[in-house]
């Protein structure tokens, strides 16, 4: 490539390497806390096409970590995912970028992920985790989740953790970073919700509550899975399966737990594509 833009990145993985970037096809799943930082960082790696999958606007809790956000983008009326997408091309206007603004969970949101080479998850919903989880293995999608997170108490803990499933190699599932049950429970149809809600006393208004978000505890994240991409993509290197960040000590460690042997996500459905009926967690309504 003739960019002198590139010219500080070239000597790491070479021209070839800025090559496979540019033709690169990533689709990123939510614009919020992290995406909002992945996006931007993806396009200055110099990644050629980006789809944004978000049906979410900004709130004025968002400020302080929402990256693309600026104080001038009314509150409420601004979505996210056009703001990312404004960003990107502020950095670079050739580089192609769409927008699907509306929830993985619809026909449009499966099929940024199926049209996609890579797949970035910046979301906080385990159950949407799940569905990506099935869906890139169903038709063999190189999938980097990114989650960050504060845990209040005494002292907190704050950190996140970036996980890269892989050739059906390893996933958020059978490395014990995902939980089932409360994934099913994001999943259930929104009158089980309701009933569920109802017999135990849950307040709605709490289910979905963000906990803290701090921009810079998301930025390492961030970067974290940014630099995965990056080694998988120019052939730099393999990633590794998962990367656990703990703010408080500052370490950043790497997980050398194998995966299990007979994951039904890496094994049973892994390359399955539409044989899998991943669809079945399609919501038309959903937008």
């Amino acid at each position: 490539m003739n960019d002198s833009r590139f010219e500080r990145q070239l000597p790491l993985f070479g021209e070839a390497g800025q090559r496979k970037l540019r033709a690169a096809r990533v689709t990123v799943i939510g614009a919020g806390g992290t995406g909002s930082l992945v996006i931007p960082e993806l396009a200055l790696l110099g990644v050629g096409w980006l789809t944004i999958v978000e049906h979410d606007d900004i709130e004025q809790s968002n400020r302080n970590r929402h990256f693309c956000a600026r104080h001038y983008d009314p509150v409420p009326g601004t979505h996210k995912a056009d703001i990312a997408r404004r960003m990107v091309l502020e950095y670079d206007p050739t580089i192609q970028v769409a927008v699907v603004p509306s929830s993985l969970l619809t026909r449009q949101g499966f099929e940024a992920v199926k049209s996609a080479d890579y797949v970035f998850g910046c979301v906080d919903l385990e159950g949407v985790r799940l569905v990506l989880t099935e869906l890139c293995a169903a038709y063999a999608k190189p999938y980097i989740d990114v989650s960050s997170g504060v845990e209040p108490g005494n002292p907190p803990l704050y950190g996140g953790r970036v996980c890269s499933a892989i050739g059906g190699n390893g996933c958020l599932v059978c490395l014990g970073e995902l939980d089932v049950l409360e994934a099913s429970r994001d999943l259930e149809a929104p009158e089980e919700q309701c009933n569920r809600e109802a017999i135990y006393g849950v307040d709605k208004s709490l289910l979905r509550r963000g906990g803290p978000s701090v921009v810079s505890i998301n930025g390492v994240v961030a970067s974290l899975a940014v630099t995965e991409f990056m080694k998988l993509c120019t052939g730099l290197d393999r990633p590794a399966r998962l990367i656990k960040y703990d703010g408080r000590t500052s370490r950043v460690s790497v997980s050398r737990d194998e995966p299990s042997s007979n994951c039904y996500y890496c094994t049973g459905v892994w390359g399955a594509g539409s044989t899998d009926d991943v669809e079945r967690f399609l919501r038309p309504s959903v937008s």
